[in-house]
């Protein structure tokens, strides 16, 4: 009896066009960082520096914010990363929103608007803080134990929170330095202008893709046929030296034992 399969049809067209608010369940970080970016915050920071030009629209600073924050609660802080996850994980298309800018613009916004961004990231941290969150993806903010000492003494719920404060510029400050970082470290490795994920042209093609596919299997199995047949001749030259395949002398077997020729 046949086995049988789920349906895995590549080319099979979606009924309905996905919505990016279906890539993740509800409760999702992602969910929470792009909404807090887009609707909890004031970003005319960021904003004010853009005025209308000509040519392709750049992509919408909340979005790139919400991006670089998003990220950055997730432990990635490379802007080669950042440009990758975004082609590749469903949760930074979420908060994208199936946008996929390059490394280099990641990298430009975080250098054009370092300073705004900062600010706008201990916003963020302070908020999750007084709505009682305890942990933002890889941050751990124990928002609770700041409420908790808030209600018990107001002259030590200042000056908790000011550590607090200084606590979250650190978190932040430290997220930019790593990004920097690790963006220093990626261009002197792959180039200013490659992201290290190159492939060759052929790849894009479907055709091209599985012509250099089917020749490659063929020479790997040319190689391995013409490497079993060489092992087969020589195996045939140490058995005809009397030797075994493995290169080892031969037992030759004497058909007149001693006790015969002692009683001929």
């Amino acid at each position: 009896m046949a086995k049988t399969f789920r349906d895995w049809d590549i080319e099979q067209l979606m009924m309905f066009p996905a919505s990016v608010q279906d890539f993740v369940p509800p409760g999702h970080l992602a969910h929470f960082v792009r909404d807090t970016i887009s609707e909890a915050l004031d970003l005319s920071a960021i904003l004010n520096c853009y005025s209308e030009e000509r040519g392709y629209p750049p992509y919408h600073p909340a979005m790139m914010t919400a991006l670089l924050l998003y990220s950055y609660c997730q432990g990635i802080y490379s802007s080669r990363r950042i440009a990758k996850a975004c082609q590749e994980r469903v949760d930074f298309m979420a908060v994208s929103a199936m946008q996929t800018p390059d490394f280099r613009t990641i990298s430009d916004f975080r250098k054009r608007h370092l300073a705004a961004l900062e600010e706008l990231f201990v916003q963020v941290l302070r908020l999750c803080q007084e709505a009682g969150l305890v942990k933002l993806g890889h941050v751990a903010l124990d928002g609770t134990k700041l409420k908790a000492n808030a209600s018990k003494h107001k002259a030590m719920s200042y000056q908790r929170m000011k550590k607090a404060e200084a606590e979250l510029e650190a978190i932040v400050s430290g997220w930019l330095r790593q990004a920097e970082t690790s963006d220093l470290g990626d261009d002197q490795e792959y180039g200013a202008q490659s992201s290290g994920e190159e492939l060759p042209d052929w790849v894009r093609d479907k055709q091209r893709r599985l012509n250099k596919i089917r020749e490659a299997r063929a020479r790997l199995e040319a190689e391995a046929q013409a490497s079993e047949k060489g092992n087969r001749t020589k195996a045939v030259v140490l058995v005809g030296r009397g030797k075994t395949s493995q290169g080892h002398p031969r037992i030759r077997r004497n058909r007149t034992s001693p006790i015969h020729k002692a009683g001929s």
